[in-house]
């Protein structure tokens, strides 16, 4: 989860919206649940540049968020850093979050954003966490509880990734960041921003908890699979360049 992020930075990369009228649920940003760091460690060395000023400790709930940013989104490389936090943050939570860095479990996460953020939304629950200041909130999704399945979460709108048009846009942030940015941007593989999301899941999943909610989600496209598997493209596919990962949940970036 995104809290005390590097302040300069966070106020670029997060904007504010406009309250709607009925809840509106779209995707923002990816997470990965990382037991083992040798993933992030290969995207890394062979895709993309970390953002590490924007590494953050999560008190209280035990966690510590890495992240990699584009135009459009960020990944967030969540750690577990102090499990015995963890399990004592977890009736807040809503879930054993502690079993996504078990063998079995799914390690992604769905963030999301709520617009406008209601409370009451039917199938989520409220939860603040012990690092977030007063009055911030995430909406945590029912289906959580199934640890063979995503996690969802939805964000207050505020916290939405701020989209940028281009490279270009960069050059007219805030001196103070702009350098930051402009590296944290600059992925070695040449990549920009997200254009495609497929999430494949096992046939006996399709309709069910939080597949359900994701296959009604604008942006994120839910094909049925022998089993779990995520597949991000970049830009297109323009260099029909490809990285695949097959421990846990198979991994496609095309780029």
């Amino acid at each position: 989860m995104r809290t005390g992020w590097y302040l300069l930075l966070a106020s670029l990369l997060f904007t504010y919206a406009t309250a709607a009228q009925h809840t509106t649920l779209r995707f923002d940003h990816l997470v990965f649940f990382v037991a083992d760091s040798s993933l992030e460690q290969a995207l890394t060395q062979q895709l993309f540049h970390p953002a590490e000023k924007l590494a953050t400790p999560h008190p209280g709930q035990g966690t510590e968020g890495q992240y990699v940013l584009f135009l459009n989104t960020s990944i967030e490389f969540l750690y577990m850093r102090d499990s015995a936090a963890a399990r004592r943050n977890e009736e807040r939570f809503g879930s054993r979050y502690t079993q996504r860095w078990e063998p079995g479990a799914n390690p992604i996460a769905f963030g999301l954003i709520a617009e406008p953020f209601d409370t009451t939304l039917a199938g989520f629950h409220t939860y603040h966490g012990p690092d977030q200041p007063e009055g911030e909130r995430y909406l945590m999704a029912a289906g959580n509880t199934d640890p063979t399945q995503p996690l969802l979460y939805a964000s207050m709108p505020h916290r939405a990734h701020k989209t940028l048009s281009s490279m270009e846009e960069v050059e007219r942030a805030d001196p103070a960041i702009r350098e930051d940015l402009r590296h944290y941007l600059s992925h070695p593989s040449g990549i920009r921003r997200l254009t495609g999301l497929v999430l494949t899941v096992p046939d006996s999943t399709m309709g069910a908890g939080n597949v359900a909610l994701l296959q009604d989600l604008e942006g994120v496209e839910v094909r049925k699979g022998d089993g779990h598997a995520l597949t991000l493209e970049f830009d297109g596919a323009a260099q029909g360049r490809e990285f695949r990962w097959n421990e846990g949940p198979e991994l496609l970036i095309r780029y």
